[in-house]
């Protein structure tokens, strides 16, 4: 299971959301910054709309750099990953995310 944690930052007065593992709270995706409420969830409810499909997944691949982003439809980075130091790991956060995120619920933290 999943959860998105929405948050406005203190000092920039942007929101903010974190896809975290319930039970551990391991940080799955983070995202960009946005300038409203409204445009973070709308980017919450991207992710968990199209998660599920493989394509969603940007992988950018370098030496000991192992990352990936998901893209809104106008080509907009919406989240982000870790870095990995190894494919495994990140493939193995994707799948979570492919698994967990659709029902991932919503805790607001503004």
């Amino acid at each position: 299971m999943a959860i998105f944690q929405v948050f406005k930052s203190s000092t920039k007065n942007q929101y903010y959301y974190l896809l975290k593992a319930t039970g551990n709270s391991q940080l799955i995706l983070s995202c960009e910054e946005f300038s409203t409420k409204q445009n973070c969830l709308a980017g919450i409810q991207f992710v968990k709309k199209n998660a599920a499909n493989d394509d969603s997944f940007e992988r950018h691949d370098s030496y000991l750099s192992f990352t990936f982003v998901i893209k809104n439809d106008n080509q907009q980075t919406i989240a982000k990953s870790e870095n990995y130091t190894t494919e495994p790991p990140r493939e193995q956060i994707i799948d979570l995310i492919k698994k967990d995120a659709g029902s991932a619920i919503i805790q607001d933290l503004t």
